[in-house]
């Protein structure tokens, strides 16, 4: 099995899905572990699947025949599904490289006065992998969660919403809910087999 290419930048992703490929045995990098990290991707996608497959198709190459794509949107109930697929820029209000403290802070001004039982949301996330043989493998997932009206921890670099994040007494991290669903969908195991 080829190293498997993370067309990400984001420290956090990389720390949510190394456990999906260390424990089987995946040997994995980013863009900024191989210096790939200054080639930009639109992201002009309608769908987070759609993002995905351009990033795994802007990097997919024989350098690197095997390569994870990434995007995630995030939708708040309370804000009638938004920001949306464009979840860090917002929709065109901030850059990619907003701060996290300012995108959080325009959240929780945004929620001013919503109760706790209202301020549910859901990440939709969605993989694409290009296998060695070229084949494409897409899969969704949606992950809801709840967020309070405060900081409840400090920002994990990249992903100002887990400082907000609620963890229900029991509740899978977000790394287990991940890795349980690469568990489910089977892709890794189906090529590790193959190859």
């Amino acid at each position: 099995m080829p190293t498997l290419l993370f067309a990400t930048r984001n420290l956090r992703k990389k720390q949510l899905f190394s456990p999906v490929f260390e424990t089987r045995g995946i040997e994995f990098v980013t863009l900024l572990d191989v210096g790939l990290h200054e080639i930009n991707v639109d992201e002009v996608g309608a769908t987070a699947e759609e993002n995905a497959l351009l990033k795994a198709r802007a990097f997919h190459s024989p350098e690197w025949p095997l390569v994870l794509g990434d995007d995630a949107g995030l939708e708040i109930d309370a804000l009638n599904g938004e920001p949306g697929v464009q979840a860090r820029r917002w929709n065109g209000r901030f850059d990619d490289d907003v701060p996290d403290e300012v995108w959080r802070d325009y959240l929780l001004q945004r929620m001013q006065g919503v109760p706790l039982e209202q301020r549910t949301a859901r990440y939709v996330a969605a993989w694409a992998l290009i296998a060695p043989d070229g084949s494409t493998h897409v899969r969704r997932f949606i992950r809801p969660f709840r967020f309070a009206d405060r900081p409840q921890r400090p920002i994990t670099p990249g992903a100002p919403m887990s400082s907000l994040e609620i963890y229900e007494p029991g509740q899978a991290t977000p790394a287990q809910q991940i890795a349980a669903e690469w568990t489910r969908w089977g892709i890794l195991e189906t090529l590790l087999v193959e190859n």
